[in-house]
């Protein structure tokens, strides 16, 4: 396979996975705020810019955090190339490059999606209703990922498309759990911790703002059915970075990358091949090895930020080792 057609491939699978998880996290963001009055006051949209690593284009073109301002940025904006709008444009064009490897069916639901989008505009979103909008938008990214598993042959496009979207999942599951992580520990005025009943450890606030994580990433179900003693930091920490079985996990994602890059390369040995094996190997046995306490132990933030730049890591290696053309 050229490299080309494995860069296009890749970055297919990742462009798509990143439209559908910025859509999922401005979604829950959004009704985070209207699902209960005391939430509403601790609201704000300072999480989500964080969670973009966009802060400085995001001050440099708008003035003021408000609704009409983020959706605009994050669905709309031109100018920033992780907005949705051009997630969705730049997977169209990479889809495009490789017509001959992709199937029809993918490249029609492709091209539809980038179509049907551009009907929308942060005025009729407003609207009309930002929930059907976010909703339409995590149903095309199903759709098409639906359409990928079911139409395109296993074989090197499959597994670079693959990579590139397991990677991208990692990585935003765990800066989602990063910056949620910060935006609803006890909040300090000056030395003294602001704690009543509704903002402090436990209460409606914390509870329901580590709920808006789980379903932020599509957890809240799995994470209802595997843990029911009830929903606690430690618990929802563990489960999206270290269960096996959930398919947004950070353990299950790496799996999935390392995976991949063995059937590319056609290894069976336990030693890797080349440098982006050996990168996205050293994080899977790390993160199999890992118990939940260990999290905790380490600093959630501490091990977060290590996960989301060994991502970084190996998608650097995977670029260098099959990418450059």
């Amino acid at each position: 396979m050229l490299s080309r057609h494995a860069d296009a491939a890749f970055w297919i699978g990742r462009y798509i996975e990143r439209a559908e998880a910025t859509a999922r996290m401005i979604d829950v963001h959004y009704h985070f705020g209207l699902e209960s009055p005391l939430v509403g006051k601790a609201l704000t949209w300072e999480s989500i810019i964080a969670i973009s690593g966009q802060e400085v284009l995001y001050h440099q073109k708008y003035k003021q955090q408000d609704e009409g301002s983020i959706l605009q940025f994050f669905a709309f904006d031109e100018d920033n190339p992780n907005s949705i709008s051009n997630s969705i444009k730049y997977a169209r064009s990479n889809g495009r490059a490789i017509r001959d490897q992709i199937s029809s069916e993918m490249w029609e639901s492709l091209n539809r999606f980038y179509l049907e989008y551009q009907t929308w505009n942060v005025k009729k979103v407003m609207k009309e209703s930002p929930f059907e909008f976010f909703a339409w938008v995590k149903n095309r990214s199903h759709l098409f990922q639906g359409i990928t598993n079911r139409t395109l042959m296993m074989g090197e496009p499959r597994d670079f498309h693959d990579a590139g979207r397991f990677l991208e999942r990692a990585d935003q599951t765990a800066r989602i759990l990063d910056v949620k992580y910060h935006d609803i520990l006890p909040k300090f005025s000056g030395d003294a911790l602001v704690q009543d009943q509704a903002s402090g450890v436990g209460g409606p606030v914390d509870t329901h703002g580590w709920i808006s994580v789980l379903k932020s990433v599509g957890a809240f179900e799995a994470f209802r059915k595997t843990h029911r003693e009830g929903v606690t930091p430690a618990r929802v920490s563990e489960f999206l970075v270290l269960d096996s079985k959930f398919p947004a996990s950070v353990r299950h994602c790496v799996g999935r990358v390392n995976d991949c890059l063995r059937r590319v390369s056609g290894n069976k040995d336990l030693s890797p091949r080349n440098e982006a094996e050996r990168k996205v190997g050293l994080l899977y046995n790390e993160l199999n090895y890992m118990r939940g306490e260990d999290l905790i132990k380490m600093g959630l933030h501490q091990s977060l930020e290590k996960i989301q730049d060994d991502c970084a890591d190996i998608g650097n290696a995977i670029k260098k080792t099959y990418l450059r053309y």
